[in-house]
């Protein structure tokens, strides 16, 4: 059986799809240009998929951008299906495989999941409401390039329900269509982990993750919103990592990936202005309103809550909780 990246309708992330008056590029990642793995079909940094495209780093074998479109109102509610596989695009040395999250698990069973960046909820849609083409499309999300190793405190509880308080839910109050960018912050400093992969390789695991969303309002202005999510806490609990010296920040390491952990609560999850992720992931983002962009990272608060509206019909189970305090 071939692999779903074959898909006809394997166009990837689309830079018009908010309106050709409002281009949204994938971020500018020239800065990390020489640890982008190539697509040996086509040569080029980009694996496309449907209606998302990934960055690739080779060395830290996890995406840098996980770029992709969402059509909120042509989801189609299909079954789950899917499992992670390689990307024969690229290199075996240049992803992670499920050996290698057998590895990351033989410390404590099932503590690190296969976290998709570009969630399968995100492309399960068709413009002509073909519900076989929206569960291709969802099931194209099961690729590694697309997952970075996640807690499963941090996967299943603030990770799973920002996109759905922010996106789904209706913060964003009008748009149909939405633009996100998400990824892993890749720092020299990042714990390595206990457990070495498959091949004997030592793998620092991320311990920060970034999503960076775009949409128009009823002002007719493009306007874009920040996030920023951690997982040390859970990792040092369960002990899966080492950090020796981890604390000691020099001069030219002013900015890294827990900084900014370092002024203010470790165990909470931030709305957080653009130019941060920017510094920390040396990415460059699509001019835009970025309405916290004067305002320092605001913690963000899982509340119970019973998701109404909107949400009953596009999640394939209601959700408990939303996450409020954001602002879009």
């Amino acid at each position: 059986m071939k692999a779903e990246y074959k898909c006809k309708n394997m166009r990837g992330y689309n830079i018009h799809f908010l309106g050709e008056n409002n281009v949204v590029e994938i971020p500018d990642f020239k800065k990390c240009i020489d640890d982008v793995a190539i697509n040996k079909e086509t040569a080029k940094s980009e694996l496309d998929y449907i209606y998302y495209s990934v960055i690739q780093s080779k060395s830290r074998r996890v995406p840098i951008i996980s770029a992709s479109n969402i059509y909120r109102t042509k989801f189609e509610k299909v079954d789950r299906l899917g499992s992670f596989k390689k990307d024969n695009r690229l290199n075996d040395g240049e992803q992670l495989t499920s050996n290698d999250y057998k590895c990351f698990n033989t410390i404590k069973a099932a503590a690190i999941e296969k976290g998709h960046m570009t969630k399968r909820e995100d492309v399960q849609w068709d413009l002509k409401g073909v519900e076989k083409d929206a569960q291709k499309a969802a099931i194209s999300t099961f690729f590694y390039p697309n997952a970075a190793p996640q807690h499963d405190s941090l996967n299943n509880g603030p990770w799973k329900y920002l996109e759905n308080s922010v996106i789904i839910k209706g913060r964003v109050s009008s748009p149909a269509k939405i633009s996100v960018f998400t990824g892993p912050v890749l720092d020299n400093l990042d714990p390595e982990f206990k457990v070495k992969l498959h091949d004997g390789t030592i793998f620092k695991i991320p311990i920060l993750f970034w999503k960076v969303i775009y949409y128009l309002k009823n002002d007719g202005n493009l306007y874009k919103a920040g996030f920023l999510m951690g997982q040390i806490n859970p990792l040092r609990k369960d002990d899966l990592i080492n950090e020796i010296g981890f604390r000691e920040f020099g001069v030219e390491e002013k900015i890294s990936s827990l900084k900014p952990f370092l002024e203010f609560k470790e165990d909470e999850n931030y709305q957080v202005p653009v130019s941060l992720i920017e510094g920390l992931t040396k990415l460059k983002f699509q001019n835009a309103i970025d309405r916290h962009a004067d305002i320092k990272p605001t913690a963000l608060k899982l509340e119970e809550v019973q998701i109404r509206s909107f949400g009953e019909t596009i999640l394939d189970q209601p959700l408990p909780f939303e996450i409020t305090g954001l602002l879009v």
